[in-house]
């Protein structure tokens, strides 16, 4: 489980350290508070992309750790030892940003690449967001989720390897029968080519082309170089001085208003940007420099990158690419090639292996399809969506096609009203009744997974009443299995965690920053108050919270 993550300079956070626990852990705050920021945070530490708009305002980087007890968890254990990463019973996973948007990741104190990084992440927190149930509008996505409620992970994944093994053979065996054609001219052909490609600088096509234009244009350039030079700091009345005489009288009227602080300090930092500028376009001016036996020279080699484009039917770019393909083709054809029958007998073997594998796997998502479709109806029900119907299409595909998804595809149909016939989730759900059925989806799907912390972001969203309770309780008895993190705007969802977290954002002229509060009974009745009444909370306000945390205690 999670046992502690720590933040620093991460979007409005300066600095978070927090102590989770076990069972049901709810976030909760005024909207625009960024709820959802340590979520996001945790995503960064588990090899999600980032880029320096997550380092906080002013900071050089920004910094988040996670610490994990995994005393409990073999599959991360074994996978940590493979790795080379192992260490005692906790895992600490600490991610680095930079202000310049590179960052650095860490596994126990030992650098890793982001592989590594999300592929640990895969064996520790599964993340469901608020926007999830947008997913279900591309049938694609339900035949994943069916095959991981039915557990079928290794049996999918190995009929993915079986599905390219037979694509690869095939293409191979085409190879090879064109090949077979005229085998020693097909050689000299590419030999040919290859020599020309070796011959031209093909892996500088970007910096010639780049070069040439800058050569062709560098007359131009300097002009307009030089101008520009001018108005910036060289006319009599050239924009530096123009700024600084107008950055000496706010700096007078600052003396007498403090009002215009932030103007002049903006001014001050225009004028060091475009002081900055105008040396940068002083050393570029000077680099500059118009060498007409160079320009020749660019002029010939990027004509001869362009003719083998042509003659490849590749861009400049592709060339590289070219010349690999080309090697690879003629290492085959010079090498010891595997026989025409060979290859048939592997490609018939891989074949046969799939369509058992497929037949295996088409039996089990058929049962589990029914098993699926009773625990969604009954989770709508609860859900407040009693005359729902939901079914899962088994469409077959072309046994022959040898897929790597199988022999059939998933749809989910559903019916919300009676005596309606089951079409296509995409075409009959409103919003509402989506993101419910989404939200069934979810806690079903989170009930087969083996993972030690479940998030869930914010997906009670436009879910109120006795429905946010239910589910809440559901989120409650997930948390007797697993560790649950639930951000919510729901009182009756929050009222149900064995631990409350407040999200506060302050404010002042500089900065804005969220804090991170753990409630005790008293803030909590106070938080579910708010939650319930808004701005101004009564006694009455309060009972309803008192009776509602009671309610949710376990």
């Amino acid at each position: 489980m999670l046992s502690s993550i720590h933040i620093k300079d991460f979007a409005i956070i300066d600095q978070l350290d927090l102590d989770l626990q076990a069972g049901m852990t709810v976030v909760t705050g005024e909207t625009g508070a960024g709820k959802s920021i340590m979520v996001d945070a945790l995503s960064f530490a588990l090899g999600a992309r980032a880029d320096s708009g997550v380092v906080r305002n002013g900071a050089k980087r920004a910094e988040i750790s996670a610490v994990f007890d995994i005393k409990k968890l073999k599959p991360v254990q074994a996978w940590l030892d493979e790795q080379m990463l192992d260490d005692e019973d906790d895992c600490i996973l600490r991610r680095v940003i930079n202000h310049d948007g590179r960052s650095r990741a860490f596994i126990n104190g030992q650098p890793v690449n982001l592989t590594q990084l999300s592929e640990l992440g895969d064996f520790l927190v599964d993340i469901h967001g608020q926007h999830e149930h947008q997913s279900l509008f591309k049938p694609q996505t339900h035949l994943q989720l069916l095959d991981r409620f039915a557990d079928l992970s290794a049996e999918t994944q190995e009929l993915r390897s079986l599905s390219k093994n037979i694509s690869d053979i095939s293409t191979k065996l085409t190879s090879f029968k064109e090949s077979l054609k005229d085998k020693n001219d097909r050689r000299d052909l590419l030999t040919f080519q290859l020599e020309e490609l070796e011959k031209a600088p093909i892996d500088r096509a970007h910096d010639i082309e780049n070069d040439h234009k800058r050569a062709a244009n560098a007359s131009k350039l300097l002009e307009q170089g030089q101008q520009s030079l001018m108005a910036l700091n060289e006319d009599e009345e050239n924009i530096i001085s123009q700024l600084g005489r107008v950055i000496h009288i706010i700096s007078d009227m600052k003396n007498m208003d403090d009002g215009v602080s932030n103007t002049h300090d903006l001014l001050q930092s225009a004028l060091v940007e475009i002081e900055e500028a105008s040396h940068e376009l002083r050393d570029y001016l000077e680099r500059l420099d118009i060498d007409p036996a160079e320009y020749e020279q660019l002029d010939q080699e990027l004509t001869l990158l362009h003719d083998l484009a042509r003659k490849h039917q590749v861009t400049m770019t592709d060339l590289p690419e070219t010349k690999q393909t080309i090697e690879q083709e003629l290492e085959q054809l010079s090498g010891d090639e595997q026989t025409f029958d060979d290859l048939e007998k592997e490609l018939s073997l891989q074949q046969e292996n799939y369509s058992k594998l497929a037949t295996k796997v088409s039996k089990a998502r058929a049962k589990s399809a029914k098993e699926l479709e009773k625990q969604v109806v009954k989770l709508m029900k609860d859900l407040g969506l009693g005359n729902g119907v939901f079914e899962v299409a088994l469409n077959p595909t072309d046994k022959d096609s040898f897929k790597s998804q199988g022999l059939e595809t998933a749809e989910f149909m559903v019916s919300t009203n009676p005596g309606q016939k089951p079409q296509p989730l995409r075409k009959v759900a409103s919003g509402g009744e989506l993101s419910r059925i989404s939200l069934a989806l979810q806690v079903i799907n989170a009930q087969t997974i083996q993972l030690p912390t479940l998030i869930f972001d914010e997906v009670d969203v436009g879910i109120g009443g006795g429905t946010a309770e239910i589910v809440g309780k559901l989120l409650a008895d997930l948390g007797k299995k697993a560790q649950i993190l639930c951000v919510t705007h729901q009182a009756q969802v929050a009222a149900q965690g064995h631990q409350h977290l407040m999200v506060a954002k302050s404010q002042d002229k500089k900065s804005t920053q969220t804090e991170l509060q753990q409630l005790d009974t008293d803030q909590r009745i106070e938080e579910l108050a708010r939650m319930i009444g808004g701005v101004e909370i009564t006694e009455t306000i309060r009972s309803h919270a008192r009776e509602l945390l009671a309610h949710g205690e376990h």
